[in-house]
């Protein structure tokens, strides 16, 4: 899926690698450097939590990205773009989600689109 992103995180942003040298393995967080930091977090556009990272180093990671009114329509296209291939996937294959938290709108429908679903814990609204 398609993640929309306020453009002013976006550049500040930095990855911590769980092997630098091998970005392939994943990554550990996202966060950023004491002069970002400081700039999003007075502008109330990003959250972050000061944590050691697995190579002993302090970083500021990035625990919320706190936008301007008005983003929200990417993040709806994506969720529209994944309905529409697992819609015409129904009748091609074997479709199945797994739902591991409460799952409300969209997501409710996207779980619906599919065969079958495996949902652990807390339920699964559909809305209006």
């Amino acid at each position: 899926a398609r993640i929309g992103l306020v453009e002013e995180v976006k550049k500040q942003f930095r990855v911590q690698w769980n092997d630098p040298l091998n970005p392939a393995s994943g990554l550990e967080f996202l966060y950023l450097d004491e002069e970002s930091v400081d700039v999003l977090t007075q502008k109330g556009m990003a959250q972050t939590e000061l944590v050691t990272a697995k190579d002993g180093t302090k970083k500021h990671k990035i625990t919320a990205v706190i936008g301007p009114d008005g983003i929200g329509v990417e993040n709806l296209q994506g969720s529209g773009k994944i309905a529409g291939i697992t819609s015409r996937a129904y009748n091609d294959i074997f479709t199945l989600t797994f739902v591991s938290g409460t799952s409300v709108g969209i997501g409710a429908y996207l779980v619906r689109l599919g065969q079958r679903a495996i949902q652990k814990g807390p339920p699964i609204l559909l809305t209006g």
